[in-house]
C-alpha cells in the first residue's frame, strides 16, 4: 500500500505538472470573467426612479455559462489524462521501470486509478472554492445597487432603501443552479450518481490509458467514459429533459439505480484491467 501511494503520488505530480495545472488555471479564468461580465450592471441601471433587475447568485452562475466552461474543462482533462497514460504506456522505458518495481501490478493499476481521481478531485475543489470567492462580490454588488435605488410604483408611490440580501442565498443557490446542484449536490441521492458516475469514467480513462491491443475496445471504453458523465451529471439531463420536453420527471429512483450500475461496472472494468495488465509479455 505504501509503494502504490507513492507511485500515485509521483503520478499525480507528473500529470499536473505536465497539463492539470493550465486546463484549471484556462477554465477558472474564463469561467471568472464569464461570472464578472454577466453580473455586472448596465449604464441604464445608475439611474434612479428606473427599477433595478436583480439576479440572484444562481441566476448569474446559469446564465453566464459558467457550466459550459466546467464541464468542457473536465472533457479536457480527462482528454489529457489518456494521451499522458498512453504515452507513458507506450513509451517502453516509462512503464518498464515502473513495473520493475518492487510492487504488484494490481498495486501500479491502483496507483495510476488513485492519481487520475485526485487530478479530478483536485479540479471539482478548486471550483467550488471559486464559486465559494465569488458569491459574496457577486451578491454585494446586486444588494448595494438596490438600496441606492428608487423604484417608482406609481405617480404617488415610490420606494426607497430597498434591502434584497437573501440570509440564506448561497445555500438556495446551490439547490436553484443547475450548475451547482449537478457538479456540487447537497443531497446524498446527487452525490451517490456523481460519485459512482466518477468512478466509472476515471476507471475507463485509465483501462483506456494502459490498453492498446484493440482500437475497438478503446473505442467500447471511450463510450463507457460517456456513459459515467451521464450517471454523473444525471441532475441535469433530467432538468433540460424537463425544459425541452415539457415533463415532470424526477431524478429518483433513477438516480440510485444508474449509482449501482456504473459502480458495479466500474469494478468489473477495474478487475478486467489489471488481469490485462498481469498477462502483458513485451515489456
Amino acid at each position: 500500500m505504501k509503494n502504490t501511494l507513492k507511485l500515485s503520488n509521483y503520478l499525480f505530480h507528473w500529470y499536473f505538472r505536465k497539463s492539470g495545472r493550465y486546463i484549471l488555471s484556462f477554465s477558472l479564468g474564463i469561467a471568472s470573467l464569464l461570472l464578472l461580465i454577466s453580473s455586472s450592471l448596465s449604464p441604464n441601471n445608475t439611474y434612479q426612479h428606473i427599477a433595478k433587475e436583480f439576479r440572484t447568485f444562481d441566476m448569474v452562475i446559469d446564465y453566464s455559462g459558467t457550466g459550459i466552461v466546467f464541464f468542457l474543462g473536465l472533457v479536457t482533462l480527462f482528454i489529457t489524462l489518456f494521451i499522458q497514460m498512453n504515452g507513458f504506456y507506450t513509451n517502453g522505458k516509462g512503464m518498464y521501470s515502473i513495473l520493475t518495481l518492487p510492487m504488484k501490478r494490481c498495486q501500479v493499476f491502483y496507483a495510476f486509478f488513485l492519481s487520475a481521481s485526485a487530478v479530478v478531485f483536485l479540479y471539482f475543489a478548486l471550483w467550488l472554492v471559486a464559486m465559494v470567492a465569488l458569491y459574496i462580490p457577486i451578491t454585494s454588488m446586486y444588494v448595494k445597487a438596490a438600496f441606492q435605488s428608487v423604484l417608482r410604483i406609481s405617480q404617488s408611490v415610490t420606494v426607497r432603501d430597498i434591502d434584497t440580501s437573501i440570509s440564506n442565498g448561497f445555500f438556495l443557490a446551490f439547490h436553484r443552479s443547475i450548475f451547482l446542484s449537478s457538479c456540487f449536490p447537497v443531497s446524498w441521492i446527487q452525490v451517490l450518481a456523481l460519485s459512482g458516475g466518477m468512478f466509472l469514467s476515471i476507471t475507463a480513462i485509465v483501462f483506456a490509458g494502459l490498453y492498446n491491443e484493440s482500437v475497438f475496445t478503446r473505442v467500447l471504453l471511450f463510450v463507457v467514459v460517456l456513459a459515467g458523465f451521464f450517471v454523473a451529471f444525471y441532475r441535469a439531463w433530467i432538468f433540460f429533459d424537463n425544459q425541452l420536453f415539457y415533463s415532470v420527471r424526477t431524478i429518483m429512483p433513477q438516480s440510485l439505480y444508474l449509482f449501482v450500475l456504473a459502480g458495479l461496472l466500474g469494478v468489473v472494468l477495474m478487475i478486467v484491467a489489471i488481469n490485462k495488465l498481469k498477462r502483458r509479455k513485451d515489456i
